[in-house]
């Protein structure tokens, strides 16, 4: 038995009349009369992204359909915060990071960390220090990360809506009904759409049947959907605001090294520590083994303490011993690495005087 929807277009054809306010088929936005009844245009539209996923026989409850729902409805417009913390967990995120907010997280971590240095170049070392600055100030590294998601999948969401876009343009067109709206609104004739309901043996059908059956039967070559899930990971983003990005990074950065300095200012000797800091650096920084072969000895610098300048390590020496050894000040330091014999005795008179 012929639909309402084919017997209404059989009508119009004919030049029978029309109820502006009744249409047979939800599909039906508009119908404009012309001199011919087959030549009347017919406005078809899809009032939700569901039908027009169904004509496009993307499948029910599918990564594919998820994805064009996230992007291109507005109903969705969050992202996947878990998947960026993780990413700022990895050391991936703090990667971004341009060289003067580098220098700013190692001016953080002179302070706060001294053997740590942020080093794109040493394994490990990005996945340290984010770990290290997440522990130590939450609030800024969970500004920065929730501000970088943002920006990642706004710039995400242009691209995967592009491909989106792309991929589901004027799928009727060869067959005569013109995009008008992308995923939206489209044009044809009377005259059309009965020949298509003929060509597909679909008189019984209401037109999103008739679509859906020509899309299966005639786009079946054309790649789209199947890997839409897969876009967020795969999709090239060529607009990312990097300034934006680096300036809040930047701004959350100065936050913490003000905070930190403001805390050390009463208790610190700022000039003697970045003496001893930068001695250290200079030689081959903490937790490395260094040679001071002119003394045949070897030292591993632990720790320093802005707090009282106690920089703490290891000297090993010559007769294969080890001594754990401290000092506060430059001076100090090159007695013991360079003048081990003075740094005693000094030691010694010191003991008979106290």
């Amino acid at each position: 038995m012929a639909s309402e929807t084919y017997e209404f277009l059989m009508n119009l054809a004919k030049g029978g009349e029309h109820n502006r306010w009744n249409y047979p088929d939800e599909l039906i936005y508009d119908v404009q009369p012309a001199n011919s009844g087959t030549a009347t245009k017919i406005v078809i539209t899809f009032d939700n992204d569901d039908d027009f996923l169904d004509v496009l026989n993307i499948e029910e409850e599918s990564t594919d359909r998820y994805t064009w729902n996230r992007v291109m409805s507005s109903n969705y417009t969050d992202y996947d915060s878990y998947h960026y913390s993780d990413e700022w967990s990895q050391g991936y995120i703090i990667k971004n990071f341009n060289d003067d907010n580098v220098n700013l997280v190692n001016e953080i971590l002179r302070y706060t960390k001294p053997s740590l240095k942020l080093d794109f170049n040493v394994e490990d070392s990005s996945a340290e220090v984010s770990e290290f600055l997440e522990t130590s100030f939450k609030s800024e590294i969970d500004d920065i990360v929730y501000d970088y998601g943002n920006l990642d999948w706004d710039c995400k969401e242009r691209a995967i809506r592009q491909v989106l876009e792309k991929e589901t343009a004027n799928p009727f067109s060869r067959f005569g009904i013109i995009e008008i709206k992308p995923a939206y609104k489209y044009e044809t004739t009377v005259g059309i759409l009965l020949s298509l309901y003929k060509m597909m043996k679909a008189e019984d059908d209401d037109l999103k049947e008739l679509l859906k059956k020509i899309d299966e039967k005639y786009n079946s070559h054309i790649s789209r959907g199947s890997d839409w899930g897969e876009l967020e990971y795969n999709v090239y983003c060529d607009d990312f605001d990097n300034e934006e990005l680096q300036r809040i990074i930047e701004k959350n950065l100065e936050s913490i090294l003000e905070t930190v300095q403001e805390g050390l200012l009463e208790g610190t000797d700022f000039e003697e520590y970045n003496k001893l800091y930068d001695t250290v650096l200079k030689l081959g920084g903490f937790n490395s083994f260094i040679e001071i072969p002119e003394k045949g000895i070897q030292v591993i610098f632990e720790t320093i303490d802005p707090t009282t300048n106690r920089l703490v390590f290891k000297l090993y020496k010559s007769d294969r011993s080890v001594e754990r050894r401290s000092v506060d000040n430059l001076e100090d330091l090159n007695l013991e690495l360079y003048h081990p014999e003075l740094f005693e005795s000094i030691r010694k008179i010191l003991k008979k005087l106290l």
